[in-house]
């Protein structure tokens, strides 16, 4: 098959007759096309009933495999509940009778899963397979049969009710009935994958077939259709460049035949009219691109409609505005292009411009409402043109979109209205200072000014005088060079005077960089102010009382050091505490307390000079800065005349309260050069004023720092006493006055230093009382005393009680009651052997805590000893509140009760009430015999003293305890 030119002048070939007439049994594309379905549909009806033959195979084997796994189930089964069955005794008649139904559903099952299999066909298996398959469940019925029998005598109860124990039998033969259907199931399983593989092999046979048909079918396709069509289409592609000189000599009796036949005789029509058009088109093509060119250049969208409206042609822009595309917006109207609600005056404009067109704007331009696509609206402006088309008329519209210009007018007036409504100053003004803007809230702060008359004011009649030499000499030149300065200013208000704000100045400049015009932000920071200066006072002053806090008390008294040096003058610093100002709280309320913290801030504010600083370093601890002093002595009047002032009666809610200080003073360079140094030595010399009896004002001496070391080193050494077992309890007996036996002892502390040897209580019990040892140390005498005085029990020793002194210290701590009751449930010593010896002032230091206390610990059955009775100051109320069973004249009386008439009558009435209260008397510090037979005449219950025994250890007490 060849193309070849047509100018050589060969002829087609004519259809003769003869070949008409075979036309009429001549094999069409048609007939080839059944001819190929028919052979296809054959090798799909083959593979489809290979399939479908299969897949029946894989569902019944699924079946009967289900069936045969369902054998070794129901055979397991079998044997377990046959086993378990026999196992319960004949009275358990509801568990048998449930399990032997369960027996009976497990060999029905059986039977039918076995029958199942047996009447399965096995057509489509090989023979091989069927024959091993029928042997095999022969085999499975024959031990079935048996399996089955045994299983039917449990079925059967027995004469006493029980059941028949065949479990021997099952664990016997249940393993070999479990085989045979494994090995059915097995079998099953094989021969059905044979049966698979076989006809997976006639699949892929039919499949092969299929594959080299279509092949076939393919090459013949090739030759006879797509290699002529393909040839056409070569031909059809040079006509399409222009080039129709061509045929194409190929013969057939089908239609691809027909079809090259009449294309060679269409080419050489189709060539004469090409050439016709060619010329036409290249002119129309012309001036369809000039057109073109016009319109889709223009920046506006440009809209060419007819008279009636209807839209002719549109640009890109015209696209862009309206959303449609021009396929789709060519043909509509212009109306369609209008919003509902102004379509009948756009309907009147367009009838009126139609009657008399000329060239004008839509309201001069102004911007007017158009319709998208999208449903949404857009602002434009429209310019109209009339055109005369032939003798058609049109119109032309050029739509310019107006959004952007209306949103930057839009912005332009939010901003003026967020300007206009800020309370902050905003202006704008040249770079010699002039108004061109002022806020409303600028024009507030020149009073009176209208906005009219902005132009004539200057940016400096905003400023304090100050605050415009900052602008002049700084901020401006620093926008100028940087284009921007911050910082804080004060502006002028006629109504509110200096006004602090926070101003931003920014330079604006042109496209050639120069500086046009300055705008200022001006916030006004009163506010922020006021707050910064609250949070000054709340970290420099103290919240109760209004006095300087540590922070500040430390930082004035560096100035007045540093003022000091310069000046050649002193510093004094005063240390004040309260004596006793926790038992105002604890007595009072804490509010009482807060209360008489800020009279003694106002009284100290009142009674210093007004440059003195006055602090409150912390709880009831307070300290005074008196600078410019010439020499030392110029404080002493100072200090006297503030203590004087400070224990002057005060009445807060009614009560009257007389309370008084001791305070330590340094002075400055003596006692130190810096603030820390002044304010330890003031706190020693403070330390040393209560020591002394408090009340009272002491000044620093070097002294005072070896006191202060040696208290240290005792507390640090205490608080390593109990764990280095150097505390020691020591005894002293009490004797009953009448008989002169022991009927019970003291324990008295002693602690045996590795440095100091033995030392006595007074040394280092108000050091542990002060920094809260006391509490550790208390427990550990009650619970040693408690151990020791049970110890003396048990080894048949006579010993009444064990009494151990209690400090006021540990009469705060509401845990007391529970370390007594520990010492004791410890100890296992009875709670009527121990008592506890409290002075009155312990006791009337807290007197709601410590009456609470005493009762929940007298509950417990553990006896209370007023002892040093008679040296307080409300010994009858102390009796009175307080139900004490032992009472112990204090030695002091005792000593003098001899000689001193009074003493004599202060022991024999303090042992009256002691009897009238049905407490017993003790007398203490009884060293001569004259003493224990006086007091014995007084009626006096028991003695204490070195005349009966020193305090001694618990074995030398012990041995006085031995009978005999």
């Amino acid at each position: 098959m060849d193309c070849e030119p047509l100018n050589k002048q060969q002829k087609l070939i004519a259809s003769s007759p003869k070949h008409r007439k075979q036309g009429i049994f001549r094999l069409t594309l048609g007939r080839k096309l059944t001819l190929v379905t028919l052979i296809f549909l054959l090798l799909w009806s083959a593979h489809a009933g290979v399939g479908y033959l299969g897949r029946s195979q894989i569902a019944s084997f699924s079946g009967l495999v289900n069936e045969a796994g369902k054998l070794r189930i129901h055979s397991q089964r079998i044997a377990l509940l046959s086993i378990v069955c026999g196992g319960y005794a004949p009275h358990e008649s509801a568990a048998i009778a449930s399990c032997l139904e369960a027996i009976k559903q497990s060999v029905n099952s059986y039977d039918s899963s076995l029958k199942t299999v047996a009447s399965a066909p096995f057509g489509l298996l090989f023979k091989r397979d069927r024959q091993q398959l029928k042997a095999y469940i022969t085999e499975l019925q024959a031990g079935w049969i048996e399996y089955r029998a045994v299983t039917e005598l449990v079925l059967k109860p027995m004469a006493g009710g029980g059941l028949s124990d065949q479990s021997s039998y099952f664990e016997a033969n249940n393993e070999r009935l479990l085989t045979r259907a494994e090995a059915l199931t097995e079998l099953l399983v094989a021969s059905q994958r044979r049966v698979q593989s076989a006809q997976y092999k006639v699949l892929n046979a039919l499949q092969l077939l299929g594959l080299l048909l279509l092949i076939a079918f393919a090459l013949i396709g090739y030759r006879q259709g797509v290699r002529p069509l393909r040839e056409l289409a070569r031909l059809a592609l040079r006509a399409d460049q222009g080039s129709y000189g061509w045929r194409f000599d190929y013969q057939a009796s089908d239609e691809v035949g027909e079809l090259v036949e009449a294309f060679n005789k269409g080419n050489l029509r189709t060539q004469h009219l090409l050439d016709q058009l060619r010329e036409e088109a290249e002119i129309a093509q012309c001036a369809e691109k000039e057109t073109d060119s016009i319109l889709e250049s223009a920046a506006d969208g440009i809209v060419i409609s007819a008279n009636d409206g209807r839209i002719l042609r549109i640009n890109r822009e015209a696209e862009r505005i309206f959303g449609y595309s021009r396929e789709d917006l060519v043909g509509r109207t212009v109306h369609e292009l209008v919003p509902l609600r102004h379509r009948r005056a756009q309907g009147v404009y367009h009838r009126r411009y139609v009657e008399a067109p000329y060239s004008q704007a839509i309201g001069g331009m102004s911007a007017m409402t158009a319709l998208r696509k999208d449903g949404s609206e857009v602002s434009v402006e429209i310019s109209l043109s009339p055109k005369l088309s032939g003798s058609q008329r049109q119109v032309i519209a050029v739509v310019r979109d107006a959004t952007q210009r209306l949103q930057m007018e839009a912005d332009r007036q939010r901003l003026l209205s967020i300007m206009d409504a800020t309370p902050d100053i905003i202006t704008m003004f040249t770079v010699d200072r002039k108004l061109i803007y002022l806020n409303p809230a600028g024009r507030r702060q020149l009073t009176g000014v209208l906005v009219e008359e902005v132009g004539n004011r200057r940016f400096d009649d905003l400023l304090t005088a100050e605050s415009r030499r900052l602008v002049r000499e700084k901020a401006l030149p620093k926008a100028l060079s940087n284009g921007v300065w911050s910082g804080e200013l004060m502006l002028w208000s006629e109504s509110k005077g200096e006004v602090p704000v926070l101003l931003l100045l920014i330079a604006h400049s042109n496209e050639e960089g120069q500086e046009i015009h300055l705008s200022a932000i001006a916030r006004n920071i009163s506010e922020q102010k006021r707050f910064e200066a609250e949070l000054l006072q709340r970290a420099t002053h103290d919240q109760l009382t209004g006095l300087a806090n540590r922070v500040l008390f430390e930082e004035r008294l560096k100035q007045a050091i540093c003022q000091a040096q310069q000046s050649d003058l002193m510093v004094a610093v005063i240390f004040i505490d309260l004596d006793n100002f926790k038992l105002v709280n604890d007595t009072m309320g804490h509010a009482i307390g807060d209360l008489l913290l800020c009279e003694i801030g106002r009284r100290l504010d009142a009674n210093l000079r007004k440059h003195d600083t006055k602090a409150r370093l912390g709880g009831d601890e307070f300290a005074v800065i008196l600078d410019c002093l010439s020499k030392p002595e110029e404080a002493i009047p100072i200090v006297q005349n503030l203590g004087e002032a400070l224990r002057q009666p005060t009445c807060l809610r009614g009560r009257e309260l007389i309370v008084t200080t001791s305070m330590g003073v340094s002075v400055y360079p003596a006692d130190g050069s810096n603030t820390e140094t002044l304010l330890m030595h003031a706190d020693t010399a403070m330390y040393h004023a209560k020591s002394a009896g408090r009340n009272r004002h002491c000044f620093f001496v070097p002294e005072m720092n070896l006191q202060v070391s040696e208290r240290l080193n005792i507390e640090n050494d205490l608080r390593q006493a109990v764990a280095r077992d150097e505390l020691r309890l020591h005894y002293q007996p009490v004797i009953d006055t009448k008989t002169r036996v022991v009927v019970g002892c003291e324990a008295l502390l002693r602690w045996q230093h590795p440095k100091h040897g033995f030392m006595q209580p007074d040394r280092f019990i108000p050091i542990a009382e002060e920094s809260d040892l006391i509490i550790q140390i208390g427990q550990w005498v009650l619970e040693q005393a408690c151990l020791q005085a049970r110890k003396w029990q048990d080894s048949g020793l006579i010993l009444g009680f064990v009494a151990v002194n209690v400090s006021a210290r540990q009469l705060r701590e509401p845990a007391l009651t529970q370390s007594v009751q520990t010492a004791l449930e410890v100890s296992g010593l009875a709670p009527d052997k121990l008592e506890l010896e409290l002075t009155e002032g312990s006791v009337l230091q807290g007197t709601a805590i410590a009456r609470e206390i005493l009762d929940e610990i007298q509950a417990l059955g553990v006896l209370l000893a007023a002892d040093d009775f008679g040296t307080g100051y409300s010994s009858l109320s102390f009796l009175k509140l307080f139900r004490f069973d032992k009472v112990k004249i204090d030695r002091e009386f005792v000593h003098d009760m001899l000689t001193d008439q009074g003493d004599a009558a202060i022991v024999k009435a303090t042992i009256a009430m002691s009897h009238a209260f049905g407490a017993t008397a003790v007398g203490e510090g009884v060293e001569t015999e004259a003493q224990a037979e006086a007091l014995r005449h007084c009626g006096c219950d028991q003695l204490q003293g070195y005349l009966f025994g020193k305090p001694m250890d618990a074995t030398e007490l012990q041995e006085l305890l031995q009978p005999g």
